[in-house]
């Protein structure tokens, strides 16, 4: 969303979103207090579910669901399930193969193939790579196929170009110390605990045109909780995680098919609740969606949003006209069943598009694809797992400073007080170690 939209135009879309949807949901509430309003709703709900294959494709996977809420343990059947585990995968040939995640290359890759450059584009790709020379000896990846998004998100201006993938690197390598992700940090708690609730969402394949086809059901992520549940540090690091392995998969798939990654973005709102309309979500979000672009610039094609509230939607229509047309038409919002699965079937092939919208893509006879698209739950997410993630991250607090107080010890230094973090201790339970008050020889 950064790369589409100003400042301006999202406060303002925000602000009328918040007071339009609020309106809605109070003229609803009028309207089901009235006579006769329990019978409109049952007359239109076959409509609203698409007709007779998706409203049976839905109440599919809400049983795959129920039964495991009657069980009054969703943490546990979401694990059992593999819910989320392949959500990075699905552009590989074997999907539910045996190899780990897509893994993201931290040396230079001249082999990744570029998108067709104007002239004017090659030789500021050129001024950038040497601008930027001084990161390589780093370990900072400085190839073309790294900078040009960066390029082209700053639409052609080098020297703002540069200045986008210096904050991205301190942001990257030096904060979150990305670069060591597959070797220091904890993944236990920030990629395998939480799989099915964040994000809900995955790649789901390719497009018509062979793009690759990206999935999110914001509706259902329950944003504004989590938000309230974790920190927001800890929030950062398992979206950077998702959005590496997303990268990573986008990279791994240009190799094998020789072509670069143009991707489309689907965004499905339904679930969307009056939690996530405040200005304290709204503005997190929005950070978060500036750290994702610092990972993954300008490499979206298309972003559709699907099953928005009709007040979204008009609300885009209002502000869209002050978008240049090009940006225009990268946005598709619409509201409904029938109208978002004729937006879908326009990219993407039937049998890509999941049951539960209409589609015939099943993942082990589930309509809600959970294995890539994370638990169809709509509820919160257990406290259960919160409490995993807590534990874990205590555990490896405890054990990263175990092991960095022998490593000290053995040049005579001895660590004093440090300060509380998530965990019991200041340690993020990643890559960080231990935030120390002093250390002394």
């Amino acid at each position: 969303w950064s790369e589409l939209f100003p400042t301006s135009c999202l406060t303002a879309i925000a602000v009328s979103q918040f007071f339009l949807i609020r309106f809605l949901v109070n003229a609803t509430r009028a309207v089901l207090k009235s006579p006769g309003a329990h019978a409109y709703a049952g007359s239109s709900a076959l409509v609203h579910h698409g007709g007779e294959q998706g409203s049976n494709a839905r109440a599919d996977g809400q049983a795959a669901f129920g039964a495991d809420l009657a069980q009054g343990d969703r943490a546990e059947a979401a694990w059992a399930r593999a819910d989320g585990r392949y959500k990075h995968c699905a552009l590989r040939p074997d999907i539910f193969g045996e190899a780990p995640p897509p893994r993201y290359a931290q040396d230079n890759n001249d082999a990744l193939p570029l998108p067709e450059m104007s002239p004017k584009e090659v030789a500021g790709l050129a001024e950038l790579l040497a601008r930027v020379s001084d990161l390589t000896p780093r370990g900072v990846r400085t190839d073309r196929s790294t900078l040009l998004p960066f390029l082209r998100a700053r639409k052609g201006s080098v020297k703002n170009a540069e200045a986008y993938y210096r904050k991205a690197v301190e942001y990257r390598y030096d904060r979150l110390r990305m670069h060591e992700l597959d070797t220091h940090w904890n993944l236990e708690a920030y990629e395998r605990i939480l799989a099915p609730w964040w994000t809900r969402g995955g790649i789901l394949g390719h497009g018509l045109k062979g793009q690759v086809v990206g999935f999110e059901r914001f509706g259902r992520c329950r944003f504004a909780e989590l938000l309230d549940a974790i920190p927001w540090e800890i929030l950062l690091r398992l979206d950077a995680v998702h959005m590496q392995r997303t990268l990573a998969a986008c990279e791994e798939d240009s190799l094998r098919r020789g072509r670069p990654t143009v991707a489309t973005l689907v965004l499905d709102l339904e679930g969307l609740g009056m939690e996530s309309l405040n200005f304290k979500t709204a503005l997190a979000y929005g950070k978060l969606i500036s750290y994702r672009d610092m990972i993954m610039p300008n490499m979206v094609s298309h972003i559709l949003v699907i099953r928005s509230p009709k007040a979204f939607a008009q609300t885009f229509k209002m502000f869209s006209y002050i978008l240049d047309p090009v940006t225009r038409d990268k946005v598709q919002i619409v509201s409904g069943h029938e109208e978002s699965l004729a937006c879908l079937r326009r990219h993407i092939g039937n049998d890509m598009i999941p049951a539960y919208l209409g589609g015939e893509r099943c993942i082990n006879g589930d309509p809600n694809c959970a294995m890539i698209l994370g638990t169809a739950d709509p509820g919160p997410v257990p406290e259960k797992a919160l409490r995993r993630l807590r534990d874990s991250i205590a555990r490896g607090e405890q054990e990263q400073r175990a092991a960095r107080g022998a490593r000290l010890a053995e040049d005579g230094v001895v660590l004093r007080e440090r300060e509380p973090g998530f965990g019991e201790g200041g340690c993020l339970g990643c890559c960080m170690g231990p935030r120390l008050k002093g250390i002394v020889g």
